[in-house]
């Protein structure tokens, strides 16, 4: 699946399958062709879940989910995302 077809599939329940990996953001899944999609509320995968293949299904949504980058008045510059990212609702799991 590419970034098109699941820009197409927004509000959509749909199946994935690809990597299950830890971000700053959260647990993501690395589809192929290396697009990113986060899982609402969770955190992190556990160690024994993370880098191995994985099939998730759940609703995809395309939002502000990771905050902006901040400068401060200082010029320290926090971490975040410019943009949007897709995020999966509602996912349920399992190793693929």
């Amino acid at each position: 699946m590419n970034d098109e077809s699941l820009h197409s599939r927004i509000d959509q329940k749909i199946r994935l399958k690809g990597r299950a990996e830890n971000a700053k953001g959260g647990a993501v899944v690395v589809l192929e062709h290396q697009e990113i999609i986060y899982v609402r509320n969770l955190s992190s995968w556990d160690d024994d879940v993370t880098g191995k293949q994985i099939s998730i299904r759940g609703t995809v949504r395309l939002e502000k989910y990771i905050p902006d980058p901040y400068v401060s008045e200082d010029g320290a510059i926090s971490q975040g995302a410019i943009g949007s990212q897709y995020v999966l609702d509602d996912a349920q799991w399992h190793l693929a």
